[in-house]
């Protein structure tokens, strides 16, 4: 029986390199160029030509350029395991907002199975600019415009990628999370990094693996795949235990569509209580937890869903006789772990007969076993 490859798997698939994978610029532009994202580029390119009236041809801007070493940009190649992933986005913007003196030199170095070819390790997105300038705005070969260029002689690619890491700071596209995220795991499987905080992260990306999952965000255009996950805060925080619960328990509710944002913060958020608290989720409780989610609201924990609508009912009925209520205050359940996980708590502990974290709610919520399913 052939394996069906999921969106996850194809997405995951950029991780499995074992060394560099080098592109040049045409291939790295048009991989990420979308037909819409093409007809953005013409209608900027246009709009550039309106606001910069001086340039009248390529060698205009460059001698506004900074001078360092100059290198043809036929010349320049993107490691893709070194750089984030392309953000046509920032391109965009940086062409909108030109200014020929804000372009700084492309960092690069020589690779010696690269030879005549210079590797951009920083500024990526300032080499793309000037190739949209080029083929795009001015129409001629990238092999017809020299560009300034800074090298560095290095010894190991683990040093330039922790350059790159490290010295990302206000004046480029910042690294978030999802970036750091995929640096960490390129720097594990292609530079052999032993640093401790990236192989947790690359140990968390083969769990997500194993489960048909994957890290995403709102950039890539893809948070609504099939086990895509754009909310990287409790993906940052987990231990590589949790992300591996966290994904038994999508496998085991079977749904075909992206982890709702309130989905992994309620459930990871109550992983990493229960192993604070050493209490053993083992595989046949995410069973039976997958199980009663399904049976009870269809595992849906969006805020639509009938989750949070069942947790509502219940925090409204305890509110009428708290202290609050008392007080004369107004009910306000908030769709958070901070209320839900006391309702899912005495879901479990009804419906399961199973030891749950402790955890109280900072106003003393108490879902009622009435209000339970």
């Amino acid at each position: 029986m052939s394996k069906t490859n999921t969106y996850a798997d194809t997405f995951n698939g950029q991780y499995v390199k074992s060394d560099s994978h080098f592109v040049d610029l045409a291939t790295r532009f048009d991989t990420f160029c979308s037909e819409s994202k093409a007809i953005e580029f013409r209608m900027m390119t246009r709009e550039f030509r309106r606001r910069n009236p001086n340039f009248k041809t390529i060698q205009d801007v460059r001698k506004r350029m900074s001078r360092a070493l100059a290198a043809q940009l036929s010349d320049i190649e993107i490691d893709t395991t070194m750089q984030r992933l392309l953000n046509l986005e920032h391109v965009l913007g940086m062409l909108e907002n030109f200014k020929a003196t804000k372009v700084q030199p492309i960092q690069v170095y020589e690779d010696p199975e690269r030879p005549g070819k210079y590797i951009a390790w920083d500024g990526q997105h300032t080499a793309i600019l000037l190739y949209v300038l080029a083929v795009l705005v001015f129409e001629i070969p990238t092999s017809e415009l020299e560009i300034p260029v800074a090298i560095y002689d290095v010894t190991t690619k683990a040093e330039i990628r922790e350059n790159f890491v490290g010295l990302n700071g206000e004046d480029k596209l910042p690294l978030d999370a999802i970036d750091m995220f995929q640096q960490k795991i390129f720097g594990v499987r292609v530079d052999g990094s032993v640093k401790p905080d990236w192989i947790v992260a690359e140990k968390k990306q083969t769990m997500l693996e194993r489960h048909k999952l994957f890290a995403t965000a709102e950039k890539f255009d893809n948070t609504d795949e099939v086990g895509a996950i754009s909310r990287m805060a409790e993906l940052d925080k987990a231990s590589p235990e949790v992300v591996e619960q966290f994904g038994i328990y999508w496998s085991a509710i079977r749904k075909q569509r992206a982890v709702d944002a309130k989905e992994i913060f309620m459930m990871m958020t109550w992983l990493m209580i229960a192993e604070v608290q050493n209490i053993n989720i083992d595989e046949d409780y995410l069973l039976d937890l997958a199980d009663m989610n399904l049976g009870l609201f269809d595992a849906n924990f969006a805020p639509g869903g009938g989750f949070w609508a069942k947790c509502e009912t219940a925090y409204e009925n305890w509110y009428q006789t708290s202290p609050q209520a008392l007080a004369g205050m107004e009910p306000s359940m908030q769709k958070m772990p901070s209320h839900g996980i006391p309702f899912l708590n005495a879901q479990i502990t009804k419906s399961l007969g199973r030891k749950v974290p402790d955890f109280f709610a900072n106003n003393g919520f108490t879902p009622d076993e009435k209000d339970l399913w």
